[in-house]
């Protein structure tokens, strides 16, 4: 009696290791417990900008995922391409380049390893970044970031009677460019005669100069002034504290106690958002390759009004209602970005 129960108990062990082979083994599914994700950063992890954005996103791919993670910082132009081959034949299912930079190193290395997913972080929406069945972009939407920040410009403007706002960003590059751009679209949906006065001070870093460029937009009427430029954006915020006005900001959220009276809004980006849930596709095997555009539906695109801010208090609502028009998808920034 003895051995029959044995033999039953090893007849289920074994019935049950073949149903658990028969559920994993041809799912096609990656495998998180598995997953090998390598970044790949052109400065330091600790710069506290976009280099330590991406490495933020690799510790939250780790965290969310169990992912084996590895990394390299600083990597000169000319070690571009070797990097991202050794992180392939080191046999890591995925290759994060954080940077638009990097296109033409992954470019020559993806179709080498068909078994490795290559990804180009920006945080510029217009970048065509996908490239055969590997390569793959995951973009944060900056055009619906600067189309918010537009429609509060356009409804507090409008409500103060003023027909001229500033927009100043830092460096001239597609992913502030963008940003500015569709902060002007964003202001023309709600009042196409209000003029937009743009500029570029051409650093992420030089807070003065900003604010200097921001001070010359109020002398020439501006009632409000938009800035997106890293670090520098607190210039922004200086200029109208300084000389009366309206500050709107980007990624800004830990600046609105200290700039109370006078920033009444920030719309933010989250690139670390952006990379968890497109690796989560993948990890899903709810995955093909192509350039991931990530907005507002997808959390990545999100807002913060100034609950003390006067300006704010008589126009949330109607950018509420902006930003669940983005949501249901009523409203399609894209379109009135291309008009």
């Amino acid at each position: 009696m003895k051995k029959m129960r044995k033999l039953g108990l090893v007849l289920v062990l074994l019935l049950l290791s073949l149903v658990a082979v028969a559920c994993n083994g041809d799912s096609g599914d990656k495998n998180s417990d598995d997953l090998r994700v390598a970044l790949v950063v052109t400065g330091s992890v600790a710069d506290n900008g976009w280099n330590q954005i991406g490495y933020n996103g690799l510790l939250e791919i780790e965290k969310a995922y169990g992912a084996e993670i590895a990394y390299n910082e600083n990597t000169p132009v000319s070690q571009y391409n070797k990097i991202i081959r050794t992180y392939a034949q080191d046999g890591y299912d995925v290759v994060l380049a954080h940077g638009t930079e990097f296109k033409d190193a992954i470019l020559e290395v993806a179709p080498e390893y068909p078994d490795t997913q290559f990804f180009i972080t920006s945080s510029d929406r217009t970048a065509k970044i996908a490239q055969g069945d590997n390569l793959s972009g995951i973009l944060a939407d900056g055009v619906q970031q600067g189309f918010l920040q537009g429609v509060t410009a356009g409804y507090i403007a409008q409500n103060q009677g003023s027909k001229i706002v500033g927009a100043v960003g830092g460096m001239e590059i597609a992913a502030i460019t963008t940003t500015v751009e569709g902060f002007e679209t964003g202001v023309h949906y709600v009042d196409p005669s209000i003029q937009v006065l743009k500029a570029y001070t051409g650093s992420f870093d030089d807070i003065n100069k900003l604010k200097e460029q921001a001070i010359t937009f109020i002398q020439q009427g501006a009632t409000i002034i938009m800035s997106t430029a890293n670090a520098a954006t607190i210039g922004g915020f200086e200029a109208t504290a300084d000389k009366g006005g309206v500050s709107i900001g980007a990624n800004a959220t830990s600046l609105m106690d200290q700039f109370k009276d006078n920033l009444a809004f920030t719309a933010n980006v989250s690139m670390v958002k952006a990379m968890s849930t497109v690796i989560g596709r993948l990890v899903d095997g709810d995955f093909e390759n192509g350039d991931f555009i990530m907005g507002v539906k997808e959390g990545v695109v999100t807002m913060d009004m100034s609950k003390t801010q006067p300006d704010m208090q008589k126009v949330e609502g109607k950018v509420q209602d902006i930003y669940d028009g983005i949501m249901s998808g009523e409203i399609n920034v894209t379109e009135e970005f291309n008009k």
